[in-house]
């Protein structure tokens, strides 16, 4: 099966354990295989120092991030990890345009599936709006239709909204002092193209596209926000998940 998909990837070289490739590539990208248990398959190549990308999400535990990302700073390893709509094309047009809704004082965010696994896409794309600095989350849905109130520092708060049962989309409102703004991702082929050209400049320069404490962030924020829900809607504050 291995040499198939090699022949059909345009793929020279297959190996019978994954840690051979070291020495013989340049950076190495752990794809999800929907267990949530691929970032595991990244240790050997950031103890190895390769620049390495993780698919999202990270991991569904805090503790395990925390020590992903702490073994990349060990081993001078580049390391990203996120979902691609951080790269998107209508994330970017709102980003060149934001001025034109002021300062941002809320918004939401909605996608179907789970909560971490595809509610990570919904949580990425907003957090790339409105920064780092949350405090806590409230789940005030239950499983598999969660909706997060996330609390920022500053007081600021925004809705994370996760449905299994609602139809694929990942939309997202933002509302400001000067107006308000619809973001609504549908160019996947851009998306993923943009982020592995990130990858591939992390690559070649060994610098970082973004901080990896925005990636475990988002992990608390996700990780928290299922808690929340497993204890009726209790407020969770990040600062007490994890380490």
């Amino acid at each position: 099966a291995a040499e198939l998909v090699a022949k059909v990837c345009g793929i020279e070289n297959v190996v019978s354990e994954m840690e051979d490739i070291v020495g013989e590539v340049d950076g190495v990208i752990i794809a999800d295989d929907t267990t949530m248990e691929h970032q595991r398959r990244a240790v050997p190549f950031l103890q190895a120092g390769l620049p390495t990308f993780v698919d999202k999400p990270l991991s569904p535990s805090i503790e395990e991030a925390e020590g992903l990302v702490k073994l990349a700073k060990r081993y001078d390893a580049p390391f990203m990890s996120c979902s691609a709509l951080r790269y998107a094309k209508e994330v970017e047009e709102f980003l060149a345009e934001k001025e034109k809704v002021g300062e941002i004082l809320t918004g939401s965010s909605i996608c179907s599936g789970d909560l971490i696994f595809y509610g990570i896409h919904a949580l990425e794309q907003l957090y790339v709006c409105i920064g780092p600095g949350i405090e806590c989350v409230q789940n005030m849905g239950e499983e598999g239709r969660d909706i997060v109130v996330i609390t920022k520092y500053d007081g600021r708060k925004f809705v994370l909204i996760v449905y299994r049962e609602i139809s694929y989309l990942f939309q997202m409102n933002l509302y400001g002092t000067e107006g308000w703004w619809e973001v609504k991702v549908e160019d996947s082929d851009y998306f993923y193209s943009n982020m592995l050209r990130a990858f591939l400049k992390m690559v070649e320069t060994r610098e970082l596209p973004f901080p990896p404490e925005e990636t475990l962030e988002i992990i608390r924020t996700l990780v928290s926000a299922r808690i929340s829900a497993r204890r009726g809607g209790e407020k969770v504050f990040l600062t007490s998940e994890g380490s």
